[in-house]
C-alpha cells in the first residue's frame, strides 16, 4: 500500500478511496473472523496442491464424488505420519485424504487421475478482497453499483470509520487520525465480540 500514501501520484487517483475500502474490509475480517466464505476449486489431474487465496483459515474441505455429492475425506495435519500412507499412492479416481498446511494451503492425496470441475469445496474464514459478491458456485462476480459489502451489519460502521482512518493516514491529517482511529478500534471490538459470541456470519 506504500505507493498509495502521502501525496504520491496514486494518492491523487480518484479511485483510491475504493482501494482503501477494500483493504479496510479485509483488515476487519482478518482481525475478527467475522466472515465465513465458501469456495469451489477444480481438481486437476495429477495435481495435489491447491489454495483459495481469500480464505485465510480453512475449516472444512470436501471432495465431489461421482454422484455430484460432496464427502468429507480423512483430514490430516501435514506433518502427520499417517498421511504417508496416502501420499505415495498412485493416482486414483478420487483422493482419500486431505492435508491442510499453514492456514490455507491444501493438499489432496492421492492425486486424482482426471480433472473434476468444482471437485474441491472449501469453507473457512474469508476476506472480501476485490470481489465482494460470489454466485451459488462460489465464482467471483465483478462489482457493480448494486454490490453490497458482505460483512455483518454490525461491521458496517467499523468499515466506515476504518476507511476514514486510512484516508486520514494518506492525507497526513493528524486530528482525523486520532479521532477516527479511536472510533474504528471501538467498533472493531464490537465486531469481534459479535463474531465470537453469536457466530452469526455471512457466507
Amino acid at each position: 500500500m506504500g505507493r498509495n500514501y502521502f501525496g504520491s501520484e496514486a494518492d491523487r487517483d480518484p479511485f483510491g478511496l475504493e482501494f482503501v475500502i477494500f483493504e479496510t474490509a479485509n483488515q476487519i475480517c482478518r482481525k475478527t473472523d467475522c466472515l465465513v466464505g465458501r469456495r469451489y476449486l477444480d481438481l486437476d489431474a495429477n495435481v495435489t496442491d491447491y489454495c483459495a487465496p481469500d480464505i485465510y483459515k480453512v475449516r472444512v474441505v470436501k471432495i465431489k464424488d461421482n454422484d455430484g455429492d460432496y464427502f468429507q475425506p480423512q483430514l490430516y495435519n501435514f506433518s502427520n505420519q499417517m498421511l504417508d500412507e496416502y501420499r505415495y499412492r498412485d493416482t486414483q479416481v478420487l483422493p482419500d485424504a486431505v492435508a491442510v498446511r499453514g492456514m490455507n494451503a491444501i493438499s489432496v492425496y492421492p492425486a486424482p487421475m482426471a480433472n473434476i470441475t468444482q471437485g474441491l469445496l472449501i469453507e473457512g474464514y474469508a476476506q472480501p478482497g476485490e470481489f465482494w459478491v460470489y454466485d451459488s458456485t462460489g465464482t467471483a462476480v465483478a462489482n457493480t453499483d448494486a454490490s453490497e459489502c458482505p460483512l455483518p451489519d454490525v461491521a458496517l460502521d467499523c468499515l466506515v470509520f476504518g476507511s476514514l482512518y486510512m484516508r486520514c493516514l494518506q492525507m497526513r491529517d493528524g486530528d482525523g487520525i486520532s479521532l477516527f482511529k479511536n472510533e474504528y478500534l471501538d467498533r472493531l471490538g464490537a465486531v469481534e465480540s459479535y463474531a465470537a459470541t453469536y457466530t452469526r456470519r455471512a457466507i
